[in-house]
């Protein structure tokens, strides 16, 4: 399994450019990710995320919906899925559902990060004005604790099935700060070469906090300003994450793992 994930991951990195707008794609379930861009932690095998997520773009105004699943296959691999719908005039609609898998080849050690793969890809199963026709990606997840901050850096690559679309590059950094027990400040900046266009033309900031107010319940608050060339982008996310087993459970499984 994680010599194909491996190998996969280094040609998709390597693969020649295809020829597309911007397009949601695989997103992470909290708390393994710092809002789009993924961290190197999997739940404990047999956990099952479920996480939905509003997005409010105020300029221009439109909306989103993203339905994200995760289920953990083994410690380090976990699987997800995530399905955008877009609520905005004359073009709402189903975006492509992206699936993939990521394994945690190398855990964090005392000066060396962790490091993962991700192997991405979705159907041509959305509305033809907000699709790729499909497409194939992953790349390369790393992780490091620095201080009190937990870093994730994601270097992502996704070729699209349709050969007028361009390839889409992504260079991801997130920061997680915890503030208290069931609370953590979160930041992320994100530069990208879209499909259309071959230069880096977005950069993004986000800023927010995820909260824990029960063990199987994690709320997420976040605002952001991109900029895609030379039109600004102010947005609003909001989602809820609901995990099974509980934290708790998931905790006394650990302590009679480990008194056994």
């Amino acid at each position: 399994m994680r010599l194909f994930i491996t190998v996969s991951a280094s040609i998709l990195i390597f693969a020649s450019a295809a020829y597309c707008f911007d397009v949601t794609g695989l997103q992470p379930t909290q708390p393994n990710g710092v809002f789009s861009t993924f961290s190197t932690s999997t739940n404990p095998a047999g956990v099952f995320a479920a996480q939905f997520e509003l997005q409010h773009s105020v300029d221009p105004t439109s909306y989103q919906v993203n339905a994200s699943f995760s289920c953990a296959i083994a410690d380090s691999v976990e699987f997800s899925a995530t399905m955008p719908y877009h609520l905005k005039t004359g073009n709402s609609g189903f975006e492509d559902v992206a699936m993939g898998i990521k394994d945690r080849l190398i855990e964090e050690g005392e000066y060396s990060p962790s490091i993962a793969a991700l192997v991405s890809g979705s159907a041509p199963s959305g509305r033809d004005v907000i699709s790729t026709n499909g497409r194939v990606g992953g790349g390369l997840i790393m992780s490091k604790k620095v201080g009190p901050f937990k870093t994730s850096v994601n270097a992502l690559i996704y070729a699209p099935f349709r050969r007028t679309q361009g390839t889409e590059v992504d260079f991801m950094l997130g920061a997680e700060l915890p503030a208290a027990n069931n609370l953590s400040i979160l930041t992320e900046i994100e530069t990208k070469k879209s499909n259309d266009i071959n230069k880096f033309d977005y950069w993004d900031w986000k800023i927010g906090y995820r909260f824990r107010p029960l063990d199987f319940l994690y709320t997420t608050l976040s605002a952001g300003y991109g900029f895609k060339t030379r039109f600004p982008d102010f947005h609003v996310f909001l989602s809820f994450t609901l995990i099974t087993p509980p934290a708790d459970k998931i905790l006394k499984y650990i302590y009679e793992e480990e008194k056994d």
